[in-house]
């Protein structure tokens, strides 16, 4: 009888092009599944470089509705609105004072910084959690101001970027953790001249940007490995901001990956204009591509408090103003109609939301 066992490289062939929800349930198969799976870096790299290149990417939505409990959405999913798609996530290891704050993502691994001292990289999908080495911040009390996270592909290489704030001093001090190198990296770099509208960086073409309140974007570049330094780019010509504190700013990366820019009233702003930077760094290449509908937001006074601009897509949460209490929602605004849903909730915030990929990468040692 002819032998019908596959080849081993047609088997992770196979298995690359599953997504990581359906690996994750193959890892029970048998303890060769779960070496390949969870522990194999090889197989990890062509799974997501399949995903990428066949646009099969999981898109799923990080928040935090009570501190210290993270919880996820399927952003793609139509059950967005409902609870029933909520996936709960549970931390190997609590913080000692109930303090998460999520710094970013990059190809599915996820940055976590406990009471703004301790550093974390943590894939949600497979659960890996790992302590990064001390980041060197003062023992007194400070806070991570400014932050984000990106990978340099050339060098397979993860950068953290954190400005550690403290206010006693009120001294500012930027440290990079490297991947590559297994360590942080004090860096010295001007911050007088900017004041950023927001904490964390929005990743594109391997640097960081930020809005500035001088109507700038201010980047870094993450592979800069002497004379560090922002850069600055302008905003459209025809941004008009004559609405003052009425109107709000947001950063993001559209569809195919251009810089985009979100911009709506600040309270009961059912409408968002979204312009979009054809030519990076050109600021003639700005153009006001489309306009996201709220198509049926609460009939109480409302506001935005978390946003993230996605592809096609905006997030956010919102405050609705009962009569004796603030409710809290949560509402993903698109292009059509139909890609508009909300979900509220009464207790809790969803608090410093980032989206992330489903991935096996992780950081290795």
């Amino acid at each position: 009888m002819a032998d019908l066992t596959l080849p081993e490289h047609m088997i992770l062939l196979i298995l690359s092009f599953l997504p990581v929800k359906s690996l994750i349930r193959f890892t029970c198969v048998s303890k060769r599944f779960h070496s390949i799976i969870l522990s194999d870096p090889n197989f990890a790299k062509s799974q997501f470089r399949a995903a990428h290149d066949h646009k099969t990417l999981t898109r799923r939505l990080l928040y935090s509705p009570t501190v210290p409990k993270l919880e996820s959405l399927d952003l793609d999913s139509p059950s967005f609105k409902h609870r029933s798609s909520v996936r709960k996530h549970k931390l190997p290891s609590p913080p000692a004072h109930d303090d998460v704050l999520p710094l970013g993502s990059c190809n599915g691994i996820v940055f976590l910084a406990f009471d703004d001292k301790i550093i974390y990289s943590w894939n949600p999908s497979t659960g890996f959690f790992k302590k990064l080495p001390d980041p060197g911040f003062p023992p007194n009390k400070n806070e991570l101001s400014i932050y984000g996270v990106g990978h340099l592909p050339a060098t397979d290489d993860y950068r953290v970027f954190v400005v550690s704030t403290d206010y006693a001093d009120d001294k500012k001090e930027l440290t990079m953790f490297s991947s590559r190198a297994k360590a942080w990296k004090k860096l010295e770099v001007d911050f007088d001249e900017f004041c950023f509208c927001s904490n964390q960086g929005v990743l594109l073409k391997e640097a960081l940007h930020w809005l500035d309140t001088s109507k700038e974007i201010v980047a870094f570049d993450l592979g800069q490995e002497e004379k560090h330094k922002f850069r600055k780019m302008l905003l459209p010509r025809d941004f008009n901001d004559g609405g003052g504190d009425y109107y709000e700013n947001h950063l993001g990366v559209s569809a195919g990956g251009y810089l985009s820019l979100a911009r709506n009233l600040y309270v009961c702003g059912d409408c968002v204009d979204i312009w979009v930077m054809g030519e990076y760094g050109v600021r003639d290449s700005w153009t006001k591509r489309y306009n996201l509908k709220f198509s049926h937001p609460p009939r109480q006074d409302w506001n935005y408090n978390s946003v993230l601009v996605l592809e096609t897509i905006m997030v956010a949460e919102i405050f609705v103003h009962k009569r004796h209490e603030i409710g809290h929602g949560l509402v993903k605004i698109g292009k059509k109609e139909e890609e508009t849903c909300s979900m509220y909730k009464d207790e809790g915030d969803w608090l410093n939301m980032i989206q992330y990929q489903e991935s096996l990468l992780r950081i290795e040692d």
